[in-house]
């Protein structure tokens, strides 16, 4: 499975969704990678998606969340949550 974390650098909460998702990252089997925005990478999936706002999750190609999401919220977006 591969996550795409989007954010930038003058984004408030995007280091609260970089640590949780980090957090999954460890636990789970995942591709996680955290993309800047302002990076061609990362301009190339905003552009192609029509992203307007991070932090942004991008799972196997597709937008599924914006925003901070709780570690449970997280792993029910993976199909992991108990």
């Amino acid at each position: 499975m591969e996550v795409r974390l989007l954010v930038s650098q003058w984004c408030p909460v995007c280091p609260q969704a970089e640590a949780v998702w980090a957090e999954v990252a460890k636990r789970h089997p995942i591709d996680y990678r955290v993309l800047d925005i302002a990076k061609p990478e990362g301009r190339t999936l905003v552009a192609g998606l029509r992203i307007r706002t991070v932090p942004a999750v991008v799972i196997d190609g597709g937008l599924k969340a914006v925003g901070v999401q709780s570690m449970h919220d997280a792993l029910a977006l993976l199909g992991l949550a108990a």
